[in-house]
């Protein structure tokens, strides 16, 4: 309750799924649920149909997204669905030059490697955490050191 206050106060929005893709374990078939139809013995591996149509809906009324992270466990192709819709849209609005696109994480490129949709972002960067602590405004010990 205390980080929805603050998003609150501070006009930042937070979204999370409204419906998500499990399985048992990460080798099974997927099956979409409510957040209420989750059980205890199900593992969350992708966002679901619905929750895709809302982070896309955002997308699309943007002019910069910074991707950080997969959707799912894209290892399983039962459950890449998440990050395969968004990087889908991600590429449309940017082959028509309506967005810059920043994808960074390891996770997140091997997506984009797996679709071959790499070179579709303006930048990418391998690193996950350095690169969000980098935005953060952190020193990075490398960075400092070629300074």
């Amino acid at each position: 309750n205390q980080i929805f206050e603050i998003s609150k106060n501070h006009s930042c929005v937070i979204t999370y799924p409204e419906d998500v893709s499990v399985g048992k374990n990460i080798n099974d078939k997927s099956q979409i649920k409510e957040l209420n139809e989750v059980s205890e013995d199900d593992l969350i591996l992708d966002i679901g149909p619905k929750t895709i149509k809302k982070i896309n809906g955002i997308i699309e009324g943007s002019k910069t997204i910074l991707w950080n992270g997969p959707a799912g466990f894209f290892e399983n192709p039962n459950f890449a669905n998440g990050c395969y819709e968004i990087a889908k849209k991600i590429i449309e609005k940017n082959k028509n030059n309506l967005i810059y696109s920043i994808a960074g994480g390891g996770d997140t490129i091997a997506v984009l490697n797996q679709m071959r949709a790499i070179n579709n972002f303006n930048f990418v960067s391998t690193a996950g955490g350095a690169f969000l602590e980098y935005l953060e405004g952190k020193v990075l010990p490398g960075i400092k050191a070629l300074n």
